[in-house]
């Protein structure tokens, strides 16, 4: 969330919404220490990822597997050496297996299934169309890709196909990105198709299209949801902490960017010398 006093509206991201729902209090450090946000070798395998496929969809003539394959390398290699990143449980040995083979995942099963002619990387800020203590509320991101028909695209890398009954119940992505798309004209009105293109972390291809769909009450849901989260951040200010979520596995040093500032200040020592512990016969 971010204020623009001179516009006098408040920008809502889904990435901040999604840290409210995790973690209050690190959504509240995503806004006063950006400066410690870091990525992990899960965010730059995935930001390789979409740079070859970035690469395919906006030359679709004369582009080969191949030629992806050269630009999701680059950009690996050039993300690995240049900057700061977590290390998770990913076997770091075959991360260049594991980029061989979601490549193919994409190239030879996801991308005959999208349709051609799109917007790439769309940027967009939408009016949500309520006020909040007198600022406008906006929507703002960036949609991977969005087809000349209005089916919004998102590709993800993950370590595992996603429970589409879950997304469909309850993930914020596919809400913000098709209100957007309907307060922009990006697609004709709801109805709005929100398609995963998952690409598995394994040395074997594996992928998943996953379609969730958004209506009209979503987009209504959508601005309850939003004025609860931006209103209670607005009374409650950043200077003080927010509620803390230990609960979530996300709650780690591996994952968490502000871990050695929060509860890792306190019980960091502990938890990595803790055992790892297994059943035996």
């Amino acid at each position: 969330m971010k204020i623009n006093e001179k516009e006098k509206r408040i920008y809502v991201r889904q990435s901040w919404l999604g840290d409210m729902a995790i973690c209050p209090e690190r959504a509240r450090l995503g806004h006063v220490r950006p400066d410690l946000r870091t990525g992990s070798d899960a965010t730059i395998i995935g930001t390789a990822l979409h740079a070859g496929i970035e690469y395919v969809l906006q030359f679709p003539e004369g582009q080969t597997f191949e030629q992806m394959k050269v630009v999701v390398n680059r950009e690996y290699g050039l993300l690995e050496a240049g900057q700061a990143y977590k290390k998770t449980n990913i076997d770091q040995e075959k991360i260049p297996a594991y980029l061989e083979s979601m490549c193919i995942s994409f190239y030879e099963n996801i991308l005959p299934h999208v349709e051609q002619g799109g917007e790439v990387e769309k940027y967009f800020q939408a009016p949500l169309g309520i006020e909040i203590n007198g600022y406008g509320v906006w929507l703002e991101g960036t949609m991977d890709y969005i087809t000349p028909s209005g089916v919004i695209w998102d590709w993800k890398t993950s370590s595992r196909t996603y429970n589409i009954k879950e997304k469909q119940k309850s993930a914020v992505q596919p809400t913000v990105y098709a209100e957007a798309a309907v307060q922009l004209g990006l697609c004709p009105d709801y109805p709005v198709q929100f398609k995963y293109g998952v690409m598995v972390r394994t040395e074997t291809p594996k992928h998943q299209i996953a379609v969730v769909e958004r209506t009209q009450q979503h987009g209504l849901w959508l601005r309850h949801l939003v004025r609860g989260a931006v209103t209670s951040a607005l009374k409650t200010g950043y200077e003080d902490n927010w509620f803390m979520n230990d609960s979530s596995t996300l709650c780690s040093q591996s994952w968490c960017s502000y871990w050695d500032i929060c509860k890792g200040a306190w019980c960091g020592e502990q938890e990595v010398a803790f055992a790892d512990q297994s059943l035996t016969d």
